[in-house]
């Protein structure tokens, strides 16, 4: 779900290599067609019926979509982190990309069902539900307004936002990485890779938190994340060759689930491998220029298919109904502020930069 414009990768690999997220590759429709999944999926949990899941993987498309983004993530935030901008613009870039459309959504999801369901005997609810979901990355999610959806299948409001905390707090852990300097960073971000996935196995039957976070789950997803972090550590070698190689790992992927029965190191590394390596490709590359719709069709498409689904008889209607609206708002969001709250934090690096400039030249002008 991470957004991030001109991406350089300066590692100690054989040649300077530079990523342009917004062009020349797909990554953009990547994350379409994982947030589209998401939907996709809990249409089948919103009417209580199983979640279908991907052939071949084992597990259902909601799942794997999730697992894809943390990759994808993981991938760019560690080529961004390489660029040495610091850590001041890391966190503001991350901040501008996650909170206003999430705040919208929440503020919005909210007064909805509070005009919807006339719930004015629950409007501390409304309210409570908005603060504590803005303070979800330090105490945990909160899903559920009393008298809202209490007469549908599933009473969440937006359940899909519980990755949210998970996905930040991967955050931190990279760019703590990078503390000591970029090349001691890949050295970590492999050692930590392999240990995220160890622990991940060893605590399949265990049930213990870190902070508010599900130590499993957590370990999980850091496992992913960690494995498109090891891609971006290797990608200078990689990206001569990187859609062959997205295409290798993408059978790998289905020959490790169907081989090894336990979650690994390689169930994650070979699904980054696929998503980067296919997602370098130029094929869908023009897919960019409507914009990345991605993280908005994520964060409204829940509370929009339980209206869609109350609101329309047929599963398959209500599904098609609700992905047209989840992906116009999608786009609407991305062209009404997101796009302009990402660029915030670029046009404070270009003003320091021209500030820096500035001051050499008055410099030597004085000398």
């Amino acid at each position: 779900m991470t957004s991030v414009s001109t991406i350089e990768h300066r590692g100690s690999g054989p040649e300077p290599v530079t990523v342009d997220r917004r062009a020349g590759n797909s990554f953009d429709f990547v994350r379409f067609c994982a947030a589209s999944a998401v939907l996709y999926s809990h249409h089948f949990d919103l009417a209580g019926l199983p979640e279908p899941t991907v052939p071949g993987y084992g597990t259902d498309f909601g799942e794997l979509a999730v697992e894809v983004f943390f990759c994808l993530s993981g991938f760019l935030l560690t080529l961004s982190l390489e660029r040495g901008r610091g850590f001041a613009f890391f966190a503001a870039a991350r901040f501008m990309r996650i909170m206003p459309n999430l705040v919208f959504a929440l503020v919005a999801a909210s007064l909805t069902t509070f005009l919807w369901y006339g719930n004015g005997g629950h409007v501390i609810d409304h309210l409570a539900y908005v603060r504590d979901n803005l303070l979800m990355f330090v105490e945990g999610a909160r899903f559920d307004i009393a008298g809202v959806f209490g007469d549908r299948v599933r009473s969440s409001l937006n359940d899909p936002i519980w990755t949210l905390p998970y996905e930040v707090w991967c955050y931190v852990v990279l760019a703590l990485m990078f503390v000591a300097g970029a090349r001691l960073a890949r050295i970590l971000i492999l050692i930590a890779a392999l240990a995220a996935s160890i622990a991940w196995a060893l605590s399949a039957d265990a049930e213990f938190h870190i902070g508010p976070l599900e130590g499993f789950d957590f370990l999980r997803l850091a496992s992913y994340f960690l494995a498109g972090a090891a891609v971006a550590v290797a990608w200078p070698w990689m990206k001569r060759n990187a859609v062959a190689i997205g295409a290798v790992a993408l059978i790998s992927v289905f020959v490790v689930r169907a081989t090894l029965p336990d979650d690994t190191v390689l169930h994650a590394l070979t699904l980054a491998a696929a998503v980067v390596g296919l997602g370098s490709s130029n094929a869908m590359a023009w897919f960019a220029k409507g914009g990345d719709a991605s993280y908005g069709i994520y964060v409204f498409a829940w509370p929009v298919q339980q209206f869609c689904q109350m609101l329309i008889g047929g599963f398959w209607a209500s599904m098609l109904v609700a992905f047209t609206i989840t992906a116009a708002l999608g786009y609407a969001t991305w062209h009404g502020f997101e796009k302009r709250a990402i660029a915030v934090p670029q046009r404070w690096v270009r003003r320091q930069r021209e500030g820096t400039r500035l001051e050499q030249v008055t410099g030597e002008m004085r000398r």
